[in-house]
């Protein structure tokens, strides 16, 4: 009895230790899928949990973007992150020198160090080395990986290559795994990811090495996988700006204490931790590839000048004096006039070097509107000779019609502009090539002045690729990676534009379906996540052959997906929907060495005239598909449209 009540205060007590201790939030980068790494840190947890008395640690396993937010916010104490998002979390916010750095445990090696492997598909033909990336489509996580990006990223770049403008890079967000999957599927020419990942998927069963090839691979002693790049150190522990100083000292001295290849360690897969590393190649690498925070030009000061060029400055204001003093002497000599010409033709020359040089176009007009000088790289750009273009009407060569055809009066145009009153402009406008091409440019028109003259200097850069790239961030952020398909986001908005326009229009002839897969879930744990991504594909590939052209669809999460039926009736909307669910039934989709058969449940439900909103539509479809699913799935449930005190009328198709 005795026992037991000793049981009970002590269970107690311990309780009412936890309940009363502070919370600590450590937030961990997670690089392969969130449950695996969330089970794989929790033992740390509770080692710090029995080491340190007062306080009630926890781990949120995150990425990029939802750590950054979570830094920015203060709502984690400590972080566990890569070389490079620390460096970028320490210029951002202010967090701690390293407790310490993580010492992982890969194939029965402790490693304090890691890189990154570049790679392409065993068969991928014109691509053996690093040097034949140029101009290719390569996968990456994510610009802010540094062992599946930045790594890489630094060793094409000794090579005079740059990722974001030599080659197409697509971002697959985390893990790793989808990088492997975009290269092996074709999407991508080629791959970054961090070392140990491909032998780690080796491992799992999801890669067969020899499907794949290794560009440059290094061999580094007691380094066992595979590496394209330079090793750098292991992950830091850091902690946030505001944690008290005592507590970092006890989680720093707790972590160290750790002991290497104890049962804790192997249960977390490291050796332990070691003191800190020195991450200074890290930030060299971040500066070379002008990435966060080294992604702007630094502050110059007079000061700075003056330290970096004291001595040619005094040199320099010397070789004036001197200079001033000859033409003095010269002046009274009478060849004032003679050095005076020289100085000119030097000054020109310089000109001529400087425009030369110049990657941006630049042309000159006189007073008349002529051009009077042209650079090498505006002829470059606009496909013309100097001799085509000296003395010409440049507007009427190059400027002459807008992008959509219509003329472009040169009264309008922007050089016209500042001619007349002087004011330095800066706009985007488009430029007509000799070959009739158009392109869009950035430009900055300046008027200038010399020997009772006006003139304007006319400065231009191509921003074909900047508009390209713009309107790909627009499609990605509309688009659903995985089916390719609208998004929930852009499904919606979409939708209420053309339910507006409806409305405006008092037409309301238009119907919605929501169709949702059967036993999904089942088809994930018995054959994967792969082969459910390929079912997924498999029926936005069914919808977009079946709907017809102005019908939208978009997938709204999981296996979920919704359809606008523009113009369409109660019958037409119920055929197109069982044709769909036959054709769902009759398909098969190869997923690792067999086909996979699956079906679909569907509501559907037409727009009413009191619909304000397509959201009503979309909540009877659900209605409708979610009694489907309790008819026994793979049917086609209609919801009709009806006024609240009248009853619901119901269509059911098999």
């Amino acid at each position: 009895m005795r026992l037991r009540v000793f049981a009970i205060v002590a269970v107690l007590l311990a309780a009412g230790r936890v309940l009363g201790a502070e919370p600590v939030h450590i937030g961990i980068l997670g690089f392969r899928p969130a449950a695996e790494e969330q089970l794989r840190w929790q033992p740390l947890v509770d080692y710090l949990n029995n080491k340190i008395n007062g306080f009630r640690f926890d781990c949120q396993v995150l990425g990029y973007e939802t750590l950054e937010n979570a830094i920015a916010e203060r709502s984690v104490d400590f972080v566990l992150t890569n070389p490079g998002h620390y460096v970028l979390m320490t210029h951002r916010n202010g967090m701690s020198s390293p407790l310490t750095t993580l010492v992982p445990i890969e194939h029965g090696r402790a490693l304090s160090s890691f890189g990154g492997v570049v790679f392409t598909r065993a068969e991928q033909g014109g691509i053996r080395h690093l040097a034949d990336l140029r101009g290719r489509t390569i996968a990456a996580t994510t610009i802010g990986s540094f062992g599946g990006y930045q790594a890489q990223a630094r060793a094409l770049l000794e090579l005079d290559i740059r990722v974001s403008e030599d080659a197409r890079l697509i971002q697959t967000g985390m893990p790793h795994d989808r990088v492997v999957a975009a290269v092996l599927d074709g999407k991508a020419e080629a791959g970054f990811v961090r070392s140990g990942v491909l032998e780690a998927m080796t491992r799992e069963g999801k890669l067969d090495l020899r499907r794949i090839r290794v560009l440059d691979p290094r061999k580094v002693p007691d380094f066992p996988f595979l590496l394209t790049t330079a090793l750098y150190p292991e992950w830091p522990f850091a902690a946030m700006p505001g944690v008290d100083g005592d507590l970092a000292r006890q989680v720093a001295a707790a972590l160290l204490a750790l002991p290497h290849d104890g049962n804790l360690a192997r249960r977390l897969n490291i050796r332990g931790f070691n003191i800190p590393s020195d991450y200074e190649p890290v930030r060299a690498t971040l500066e070379a590839l002008r990435l966060p925070p080294y992604d702007t030009a630094p502050v110059f000061t007079v000061s700075d000048i003056w330290e970096k060029y004291r001595w040619q400055a005094v040199v320099g204001a010397a070789l004036v004096g001197v200079i001033t003093l000859l033409s003095i002497w010269l002046g009274l000599l009478n060849r004032r006039l003679a050095v005076d010409q020289r100085q000119l033709d030097r000054q020109a020359q310089a000109w001529l070097g400087l425009l030369t040089a110049m990657g941006e176009g630049v042309y000159g007009l006189d007073s008349y509107g002529r051009c009077s000088f042209v650079n090498p790289a505006a002829l470059a750009m606009l496909g013309f000779t100097a001799e085509e273009l000296i003395g010409e009407d440049v507007h009427a060569l190059i400027h002459h019609h807008r992008e959509d055809g219509t003329p472009y009066p040169s009264e309008e145009c922007p050089v016209s502009k500042t001619r007349k009153d002087a004011q330095v402009r800066h706009a985007e406008d488009w430029f007509i090539a000799k070959d009739g091409t158009i392109f869009p440019v950035a430009v900055t028109i300046a008027p200038v002045s010399g020997d009772g003259q006006r003139g304007i200097v006319v400065v231009f850069r191509d921003i074909s690729e900047h508009r390209r790239l713009e309107t790909e961030l627009r499609e990605e952020a509309a688009t659903d990676a995985l089916t390719e398909l609208p998004n929930r986001r852009y499904f919606l908005a979409e939708a209420e534009r053309h339910v507006a326009r409806m409305v405006r229009s008092e037409e309301h002839r238009a119907a919605v379906m929501m169709l949702d897969l059967d036993h999904f879930k089942i088809i994930n744990d018995t054959h994967g996540h792969a082969a459910g991504d390929e079912v997924l594909r498999h029926l936005a590939s069914l919808l977009r052959e079946i709907l017809r052209k102005g019908d939208l669809v978009g997938r709204l999460g999981g296996e979920e997906f919704a359809v606008l039926q523009i113009n369409a009736s109660a019958e037409e909307a119920l055929q197109l929907a069982e044709r769909l669910r036959q054709r769902i039934e009759a398909s098969a989709v190869p997923a690792g060495g067999r086909d996979l058969h699956y079906t679909a449940s569907i509501g559907v439900t037409s727009m009413a005239a009191s619909d304000a909103s397509v959201r009503a539509a979309l909540q009877r479809a659900d209605t409708a598909l979610y009694r489907a699913k309790r008819l026994g799935r793979n049917r086609v449930e209609w919801e009709m449209p009806v006024a609240p005190s009248q009853n619901t009328a119901r269509i059911t198709s098999r």
